[in-house]
């Protein structure tokens, strides 16, 4: 998702660990191992994929009506309305695994991080990403129901409910699955881990 049409190992350069540190910081607040690690089992048994699903539950509770008025009441919480309404708008078209592409690409672009941030092992970093790529195997069909759901689970991560801020991502995503030097491409979904 972030440019890798190459192989290009498993580590960034270490002279970006301090930014690499930043970034960890900033965006899951990992400050630490032990932060590292709390927030990678978050990310394993719940992440965003939690609260997609109990959204989706609630509202396939609700009546049409009841569904509109829900929404009508959330209109001035911005970050609660987009939300409800990005759920419900990918409700029943993503596969039951639901948006866990997300969750568990996040958990392998952490453990990639955290290794070159100095954070975690090699050995650790390649098991953990592994076990997520087999588990992502196991939820999904292909590269393309992969594709989709992660973006669905960005866009709901990112709270951006709007096509403008999703078209880099979708664009992405596009070639990742149409371009011959695409790694999805070269890849087979179904390979052996």
């Amino acid at each position: 998702m972030n440019g890798l049409w190459e192989e290009t190992g498993f580590a960034w350069h270490s002279s970006r660990k301090e930014e690499l540190r930043k970034l960890l910081s900033h965006t899951w607040s990992i400050h630490d191992e032990e932060s590292l690690d709390k927030h990678l089992n978050f990310l394993w048994a719940e992440g965003a994929q939690a609260s997609y699903h109990k959204t989706e539950a609630f509202l396939n509770t609700l009546s049409f009506r009841n569904r509109e008025a829900y929404f009508e009441r959330l209109n001035g919480n911005t970050a609660l309305f987009n939300h409800a309404r990005l759920v419900q708008m990918y409700s029943g078209k993503l596969p039951p695994s639901g948006i866990a592409a997300w969750d568990l690409g996040q958990y392998v672009f952490i453990c990639k991080a955290a290794y070159s941030a100095g954070w975690m092992t090699e050995e650790l970093a390649i098991e953990r990403a592994m076990k997520a790529a087999k588990r992502c195997q196991t939820l999904y069909t292909g590269w393309s129901e992969f594709g989709i759901a992660y973006l669905a689970g960005r866009q709901i991560w990112t709270n951006q409910p709007s096509a403008e801020a999703a078209k880099p991502y979708v664009d992405c995503v596009s070639q990742l699955l149409t371009d011959a030097r695409s790694l999805w491409q070269r890849l087979p979904w179904d390979m052996s881990l």
